[in-house]
Parts: C-alpha cells; sequence; structure tokens
C-alpha cells in the first residue's frame, strides 16, 4: 500500500483528488478535465483512476441516470489516512532540537551508507610510486 504522501505527490493524482472533493463525478468527465488541463491521454487519466482505486482513495458507482457510465467518488477513510500521516509529521516537528522537549527525534536511525574500497591512485600504480597507501597490501621496500 502506498503512502498517503506519494499517493497525493503526482500532481494529476493530486488534481483528481481535488476534483472530486467537491463530488461525485462520472469517468468522462474526469477523463477530459484532466486530459485537457495535463495535457495527457484519457488512458493516462485511467491510469492515475485505477491507481486511485487500488489504494482505497475513490470507489465507483453506477451512475443512475446513465448505467453504462461510472461515477468516481472519494472516499473518506484516504483522508482521515491522509489526515493520520500529517499529524505522524507534526509529531516529529513537536520532538524537534530547540523546542521545549530538547531531545533528539524519535524514530529508527538511518543505515550508513557502505564504504567504498580505496581506489588506486588514478594515474595507476606508476603514479604511487614511493608513496604507501592504505589501498595497497604490499609490504614497504626500497623501490626500483
Amino acid at each position: 500500500m502506498m503512502h498517503p504522501f506519494e499517493l497525493v505527490a503526482d500532481p494529476v493524482r493530486r488534481r483528481l483528488i481535488e476534483v472530486l472533493a467537491v463530488g461525485e463525478h462520472p469517468v468522462g468527465v474526469l477523463n477530459d478535465v484532466i486530459a485537457m488541463e495535463f495535457s495527457i491521454s484519457r488512458s493516462a487519466v485511467s491510469h492515475h483512476l485505477r491507481i486511485l482505486r487500488d489504494e482505497g482513495v475513490v470507489t465507483v458507482a453506477q451512475d443512475q441516470g446513465l448505467p453504462q457510465s461510472r461515477l468516481y467518488v472519494l472516499d473518506g477513510d484516504f483522508l482521515e489516512r491522509l489526515d493520520d500521516a500529517v499529524g505522524a509529521l507534526f509529531a516529529l516537528w513537536d520532538q524537534r532540537y530547540g523546542t521545549g522537549v530538547r531531545r533528539a527525534p524519535e524514530f529508527p536511525a538511518r543505515p550508513l551508507p557502505p564504504t567504498r574500497a580505496p581506489h588506486s591512485h588514478r594515474a595507476g600504480r606508476k603514479g604511487m610510486r614511493g608513496r604507501r597507501s592504505p589501498g595497497f597490501d604490499e609490504p614497504a621496500g626500497p623501490n626500483p
């Protein structure tokens, strides 16, 4: 399941959510409005609607006036999930440094990036003559 922020991060999906926030709309109207505003194909709009439907952001109902048409409706549960995600962000904000709590946020530490093995000199071994480098496992000895 996608995070609510991922769902609203895409401008097309965010606009679909905004349009549906004012009420239900038939798929044809959504296709026309979004395709025109974003200069994308109707199939691209359908792709975004499918994502929103699969993620539980919208539901589809049969249009009573036109039985062959479908109405898209914004699901209120998604708005609650989005509100919870924003609330979690505010909880982290309240724990930031410099506040009355004065402690680090409580979240798992990021793993350290993998360290790379030392590289040889860009000129190859010839450019390293007479120098010790942690990347070479040769015993120190006189140079020829």
